[in-house]
C-alpha cells in the first residue's frame, strides 16, 4: 500500500530532474570526466536511456592548450574555463542507484555535495 505523499518509482524515467544517490561498480573509463571514485555520491539526472543515465556535473572544468593561431599555450598562461555538461553513467557501470521516496531529496541542502558543487580540484561532488 502506497503512503500517502510519497513518491514511487513506476518507471526508470521517474529519476529525470531528480537528484539521487549512484554507486559504481567502476569508475574505469571515466576518469577524466572527474569522477575518481565508484562513489556513492549524489547527482542530477538530467536523461536516461537505453546506454544509462545522463547526469549533470556543473562544474566540469577545461583549458586551451593552443591559441587560435595553433601554437601552445604555455602552463603558466592557460586559463581554466568552467562548462555544464553532462555526462553518460552506463548501465554496465552502475551498481546502485538511490531515489529517496519518502522524502524530498531535491529540497534538502545537498548542494555542496551534488556533483559539479564542491569546487575542489579533481573531485565534483562525493560524499563519503
Amino acid at each position: 500500500m502506497k503512503e500517502a505523499g510519497a513518491r514511487f518509482m513506476d518507471d526508470a524515467r521517474d529519476i529525470i530532474d531528480r537528484t539521487v544517490l549512484v554507486k559504481l561498480v567502476s569508475c574505469e573509463g571515466i576518469e577524466f570526466t572527474g569522477i575518481e571514485s565508484d562513489g556513492p555520491f549524489f547527482c542530477r539526472v538530467k536523461a536516461v536511456d537505453e546506454a544509462g543515465i545522463w547526469v549533470e556535473n556543473r562544474k566540469f572544468m577545461t583549458v586551451e592548450l593552443k591559441d587560435s593561431s595553433g601554437r601552445n599555450v604555455p602552463k603558466k598562461d592557460r586559463i581554466p574555463e568552467r562548462h555544464t555538461v553532462n555526462i553518460l553513467l552506463p548501465w554496465r557501470s552502475i551498481q546502485t542507484i538511490v531515489m529517496f521516496e519518502d522524502e524530498d531529496i531535491d529540497s534538502l541542502e545537498i548542494e555542496e555535495e551534488t556533483l559539479g558543487s564542491d569546487g575542489q580540484a579533481g573531485r565534483i561532488g562525493f560524499i563519503s
